[in-house]
């Protein structure tokens, strides 16, 4: 697989600056899961040396928020001692040993609610990307 050093930045389509690598050059290899595959095929698909802009509706980046993807859980199925708190980011185990993060959206009472989309899910995105090498 090829290895790439770049700069990049991840903006939410209201403007917001998601991600960036500022001025050190981010280096990963296509399918190592740093990256998601939407931003990897950008990327496969820019220039070295060329400032490229690409524009994702959610579709072409991180997909759509799914209603089934947002439980509500009771504080009892929490850790005692983690602190819910709104925004947090929560990791759950299942029996079979895989992990999900999720964001708590609302807190009512022991009512927690915990939303498991990807947090662009539902969002188009800008992906800015300079190829400073690529190394194959």
């Amino acid at each position: 697989m090829a290895k790439y050093k770049l700069l990049y930045k991840l903006n939410h389509a209201n403007g917001a600056l998601v991600d960036e690598s500022g001025d050190t050059p981010f280096e990963f290899e296509i399918g190592d899961g740093q990256l998601d595959p939407c931003l990897e095929s950008c990327i496969e698909n820019t220039k070295i040396g060329k400032l490229q802009t690409f524009l994702l509706s959610y579709n072409e980046a991180f997909g759509p928020s799914y209603d089934e993807a947002i439980q509500v859980m009771n504080r009892e199925e929490f850790p005692k001692d983690m602190t819910i708190e709104l925004d947090a980011a929560v990791e759950f185990e299942t029996p079979t040993g895989d992990a999900y993060v999720g964001c708590i959206d609302k807190i009512n009472g022991n009512d927690i609610t915990v939303n498991f989309n990807h947090p662009l899910a539902g969002a188009d995105v800008s992906f800015q990307v300079e190829i400073l090498e690529k190394i194959e």
